[in-house]
């Protein structure tokens, strides 16, 4: 069975990912709309992808496009709000990370995706990567023996992955518009943290709801395999460099340390992410390439003690974790399969980056 999609927001995840992957799968998706405030892109977005119509907003295309489901990839800001009116239509809805901005929509989403049934799947397109998998199987059976987990992501952006006009950028965004998504963005971080500076928007939307989370959300689908419960305590967190760089931290209820950081190195061409998972007598290490890059794998590596030398194994895929997250999409809208990445689980990630930030803004 094809379903039909809308995509509302036509900018870099889209473009780059989303857009591609749907209409190259179509066997599954019948790409039908696109809708995004500027007409320049809109009309890029026609040309490419030969669209029934295009619409300035989720309003319109909701109205208009007979659909099954919407790939939302608009501005966080707008995310609770679009996800509820696809639900309220009767629309199966798969929207990009963060979910949204305050748990309280976090809450609404998913009494929502309750209420109607409907699959709500979150972009957390990691829980898809066939090394994040191959980890996931390879773990001890408990976290007995864990000593301490590490993540660090240095991120260079999208600057050093694209060529000038390779994503179609419109500055021709209505002036009100442009006003209203930015007071939207203000009200949703001051009821989410108390205070709204671009310096707090940069790091708590920004770092913490948007990069970080990726990380948070793959660590907690790990503990979860170990038999860790969850959420952990969080102990500390911090932000600096107007928010270009973040860290947080958590103990676990086996008293080890999950310590995390995100820093954005916008002048170093090199993206790096690691993940790794000490053990008393065993490392496992995810190693993941720029998101940005195709079919690049993610390296998984375990390391142990073997005839007295260190004896390491290696896994690497290039199934692209995009296509993947979108051909389960599918299934659980056509199969009931259960959904990998939904609502109540991002929710928890949205819960632990939020206490991260309060941790630093209230000098606990």
């Amino acid at each position: 069975m094809k379903l039909r999609i809308g995509v509302v927001g036509g900018g870099l995840v889209a473009q780059a990912m989303h857009l591609h992957f749907l209409a190259h799968m179509s066997d599954r998706f019948e790409l039908v709309a696109v809708a995004d405030p500027s007409a320049t892109v809109r009309e890029s977005l026609q040309r490419l992808y030969n669209l029934e119509a295009t619409y300035t907003d989720h309003a319109q295309l909701l109205d208009d496009a007979k659909l099954d489901a919407l790939v939302i990839c608009s501005p966080a800001q707008t995310h609770a709000e679009a996800t509820l009116a696809a639900l309220d239509r009767g629309l199966h809805v798969f929207v990009e990370k963060p979910m949204c901005i305050t748990l309280a929509d976090a809450h609404r989403v998913a009494e929502a995706q309750r209420r109607t049934g409907n699959v709500v799947q979150v972009g957390y397109m990691k829980r898809f990567d066939r090394g994040w998998e191959r980890m996931l199987d390879g773990m001890p059976e408990s976290a007995e023996s864990l000593r301490y987990i590490r993540v660090v992501v240095h991120d260079p952006e999208f600057g050093p992955y694209f060529a000038p006009g390779e994503i179609a950028r419109g500055s021709d965004i209505p002036a009100d518009v442009l006003e209203a998504g930015r007071e939207q963005m203000r009200a949703q971080v001051r009821e989410a943290v108390g205070v709204d500076s671009p310096a707090v928007i940069t790091a708590f939307e920004g770092a913490f709801l948007g990069s970080l989370v990726h990380d948070v959300n793959l660590v907690h689908g790990l503990l979860e395999r170990l038999g860790e419960p969850l959420p952990a305590e969080v102990i500390d967190g911090d932000w600096w460099n107007e928010g270009q760089a973040v860290t947080g931290a958590v103990r676990l209820a086996n008293g080890s340390r999950w310590d995390s950081a995100w820093i954005q190195l916008l002048d170093v061409y090199e993206y790096r992410e690691s993940v790794a998972f000490y053990f008393a007598e065993e490392v496992h290490t995810l190693t993941f390439p720029s998101p940005w890059l195709k079919q690049s794998p993610t390296v998984y590596e375990v390391s142990r003690a073997k005839d007295g030398a260190r004896a390491a194994e290696s896994f690497e895929s290039y199934e692209e974790s995009f296509a993947r997250e979108l051909a389960h999409f599918h299934d659980c809208v056509v199969n009931g399969t259960e959904c990998r990445t939904p609502p109540a689980q991002a929710r928890l990630d949205m819960d632990v980056l939020t206490q991260m930030f309060l941790k630093a803004a209230t000098g606990e």
